[in-house]
């Protein structure tokens, strides 16, 4: 509720306007911060992929740091380990950063994921159950 406030040259009251911070804007799909190891194969090249680990994790992507840049737009396969099970997906790079260590902050998009892999990466963004 607005309070009244007296102004000073006419003595009437006027109501204080409440200045509300705009709020941030919300995800689509929530992140967190998580270090999950990940294999990383672009198609058609190395077989055998590439390890690193996620820095965020959500339902719709995650972040990891590279040693090259992976391309913008590029699709990937991506394998995460989760607990003791590995989930897969199609990925797309929705951005690339360089970073002050000559690494890069690579974020990616799901694009293809089943069911199965899906419902373990929602158990990883949940976390722990509580009794």
């Amino acid at each position: 509720m607005a309070k009244k406030k007296a102004t000073e040259k006419t003595g009437k009251t006027r109501r204080a306007e409440k200045v509300e911070s705009p709020e941030p804007p919300k995800r689509r799909f929530p992140r967190i911060p998580s270090r999950n190891s990940v294999v990383l194969r672009k198609i058609g090249a190395n077989p055998r992929g590439e390890l690193t680990l996620t820095r965020v994790v959500g339902l719709g992507g995650c972040s990891f740091v590279h040693p090259t840049p992976q391309g913008v737009g590029s699709t990937l396969y991506l394998s995460i380990l989760v607990g003791e099970e590995i989930g897969q997906a199609r990925v797309r790079v929705a951005y690339e950063r360089p970073r002050p260590d000559g690494r890069y902050e690579i974020g990616v998009e799901f694009q293809e994921i089943s069911e199965k892999d899906r419902a373990l990466l929602e158990s990883l963004v949940a976390g722990p159950r509580r009794p």
